[in-house]
């Protein structure tokens, strides 16, 4: 029987080129896959069912025979318009405005309304005919 050798030398591995080479290849899948998203259906909501959250105002303008200018039936300076459609307009939102003159009225007074009302809200006037 052959003795064994005394010295019996002691074999380590060396695992760091295997781990590095499982991080490159880990690396590489990760970078090279695509990752699909997942398809979802596009919900058209619609946008008119929502509850109006300020109510909506329709200002009519009356122009007398003798030039005087009424909101709503009550007289206002032809100087404050647009401070009277500002006080209607915290109230609420103007979709339309109302406008009627006597056949009396001036043309001046008419342009000089229409151009205030104009400046201040863009909302479509319709004019009319008041006898």
């Amino acid at each position: 029987m052959a003795k064994q050798n005394a010295h019996t030398q002691k074999t380590e591995v060396d695992m760091n080129p295997m781990l590095d080479i499982v991080f490159i290849l880990l690396i590489f899948f990760i970078v090279t896959t695509s990752f699909n998203r997942p398809t979802a259906l596009d919900l058209n909501r619609a946008t008119e069912n929502k509850p109006a959250l300020t109510q909506t105002i329709t200002p009519q303008f009356h122009i007398t025979k003798d030039n005087r200018v009424l909101l709503n039936n009550k007289q206002i300076d032809s100087q404050s318009i647009a401070i009277n459609l500002a006080r209607l307009d915290a109230n609420g939102e103007i979709t339309a405005i109302s406008v009627t003159a006597d056949k009396e009225s001036t043309h001046n007074t008419l342009v000089h309304l229409l151009n205030e009302i104009k400046g201040y809200s863009s909302a479509p006037v319709t004019l009319g005919n008041a006898g």
